[in-house]
């Protein structure tokens, strides 16, 4: 048997780099706050926003901190404070989105203190006509997003994380037989055995390099950070109802990002048919949430006639508490074939969270 693993955002956070949305949206307003410390022209912009100092009698940015809010020691203060006084003091500047959709994003990281960017880009995408907004210049703002979260992540990983031997054993360890599903025939023993891995990465960053073995790959499947033009960033939901009535639309910025037609750019799609087509395997999820930006692939995976088991390896919190029931919610939510889910899901008892827990212990949560 084969083993397919489903690497997603949670394998770099258990490495310790910070690829969230939510940090790279903290990243930007801290690069804003560093500018506007010190270094700034009355007039800054970049494509999402613009800072325009008032007539305050100050000659600058640089005076604003330590005269006209009177720091001792400006250079001591958190960036991302900078950028939000900045943006919240009208007496002091005059802020503006030149993005709706950021201005969106942000507003909903605010208010939920995480966002999902291709989904949200997704539902706007929707409602593109009601939202003020043609879906032309939705996909121009989501590419200006995309330039600055490649700009971010390229930073984040310039320092390669150590490898983790508690990972790297779950990466290889055999098959038991009770994670494979009931209504599958007879497999013996010797079959059991991992014969070849795909380290199928949905992030862009290179972590899951350091865990090549023999016998094993990696596949960029959403393309790598030093080729910026593989990059590919929208949206993969085929199934949902919505989805149909933008393909009928006749203009054809409506798919510009739909993953399923970027995947014909480059061969990693096809290598990845390749692989499940060619052996029986074992769906195995680290770090990957199963949302429903990736919800087409993700259906092809698991209703695969050669999928007999999927695995996920959960997230455990301090509290021990853990997302199981959430990544099995969304694993449902890629199937057509309810019961198949059933079949195909490891339980809970089986399984473990990614980091943290000694192989064969269960933690209850």
């Amino acid at each position: 048997m084969n083993r397919l693993v489903l690497i997603g955002n949670g394998f770099d956070l258990a490495h310790g780099l910070k690829t969230s949305y939510a940090d790279f949206i903290n990243w930007y307003w801290a690069q804003w706050g560093y500018l506007l410390r010190g270094k700034a022209k009355r007039f800054e912009e970049d494509e999402l926003c613009s800072f325009s100092l008032n007539e305050i009698g100050l000659g600058g940015w640089y005076l604003v901190w330590s005269h006209y809010y009177q720091k001792q020691n400006p250079f001591d203060w958190d960036l991302n404070e900078v950028a939000k006084l900045a943006r919240e003091d009208r007496k002091l500047c005059e802020f503006k989105y030149k993005s709706p959709f950021f201005e969106h994003i942000n507003k909903s990281f605010e208010n939920k203190r995480w966002v999902d960017i291709e989904n949200e880009y997704y539902d706007l995408l929707v409602k593109a006509k009601t939202f003020g907004n043609q879906y032309q210049s939705l996909n121009k703002q989501l590419e200006s997003v995309r330039n600055k979260l490649i700009t971010f992540l390229c930073e984040v990983s310039k320092e390669q994380p150590p490898m983790i031997e508690e990972i790297k054993e779950k990466i290889y360890r055999p098959i038991e037989r009770r994670e494979l599903q009931t209504s599958h025939p007879y497999v013996r023993n010797e079959e059991l055995v991992i014969r070849n891995t795909l380290l199928l990465n949905f992030n862009y960053t290179n972590t899951p390099e350091m865990y090549l073995a023999d016998n094993s790959t990696v596949n960029y499947i959403h393309g790598k950070l030093d080729d910026p033009q593989s990059v590919i960033f929208g949206y993969g939901d085929e199934l949902d109802e919505n989805y149909k009535r933008l393909k009928e639309q006749n203009d054809s910025e409506c798919m510009r990002h739909v993953k399923s037609i970027r995947y014909l750019e480059h061969d990693n799609y096809r290598r990845m048919l390749e692989f499940i087509e060619s052996a029986p395997f074992q769906a195995v999820i680290m770090g990957h949430s199963c949302g429903n930006s990736d919800r087409t692939l993700l259906n092809t995976i698991f209703e695969h006639r050669n999928c007999l088991s999927i695995k996920p390896y959960y997230y455990q919190k301090d509290d021990k508490t853990d997302n199981y029931s959430e990544l099995t919610i969304n694993i449902n939510r890629n199937f057509s074939d309810p019961k198949l889910m059933r079949d195909r899901v490891v339980c809970k008892d089986y399984c473990e969270p990614l980091t943290g827990v000694k192989p064969g212990v269960i933690v209850m949560g």
